[in-house]
């Protein structure tokens, strides 16, 4: 994609590459931007990879300049997901007597980012309108350096942290949704939440 293309939305990655070429940013900045365009591409071929699944992508949040990176429509239901190109090993980490969960990343505390995909998936909760759709957010670490025998991922406060195969193995799994009902919420979401 070049600069050129800034006019088309709704593909993966769009809002953080659009953010990478704009001028005037300290150059760390525009670096920052276009590996995290890079993972939510890697998100993006994921899903749309996966048999039985309607992706969107790139979706703006209604009165914000912030956007939900993908939105997946599967037969197990509606996964939001938050693609995060950051090294080192997600990590969930229990304080005091374990009922304090934090995501740490590499070392560092990224446990806001939990509360951003709880957002998220209220705004799409409200946008889908249904209330015997599953609905689940997940956070998709691309590159991360999962430790042994954490690859699949973990919950923590109710969203998802996994890689990409995980992700995948999220998708693939049955559930209660027709082909037809899959095509219809994907259809709902699509005219509700526009292209950032």
């Amino acid at each position: 994609v070049c600069s050129s293309d800034l006019g088309i939305h709704g593909w993966a990655g769009a809002s953080a590459h659009r953010e990478a070429v704009l001028g005037g940013r300290p150059a760390h900045e525009g670096r920052a931007w276009a590996k995290g365009a890079e993972g939510e591409i890697a998100v993006g071929r994921v899903l749309d990879a996966a048999e039985g699944v309607r992706a969107l992508h790139d979706r703006a949040v209604p009165g914000s300049t912030a956007n939900i990176d993908h939105i997946a429509v599967a037969p197990s239901g509606v996964l939001v997901i938050d693609a995060k190109h950051y090294a080192g090993a997600p990590r969930l980490v229990r304080l005091g007597d374990g009922s304090i969960l934090r995501l740490r990343v590499g070392g560092a505390d990224r446990t806001e980012l939990v509360a951003g995909a709880r957002r998220q998936l209220g705004i799409v909760a409200e946008a889908l309108d249904e209330r015997d759709v599953p609905i689940r957010a997940v956070l998709c670490f691309v590159d991360a350096d999962w430790e042994p025998g954490n690859e699949r991922g973990f919950l923590i406060d109710g969203v998802g942290v996994t890689s990409p195969a995980g992700l995948g193995e999220l998708l693939a799994m049955p559930g209660p949704l027709s082909a037809a009902r899959v095509e219809e919420l994907h259809a709902r979401l699509r005219a509700r939440l526009a292209a950032a």
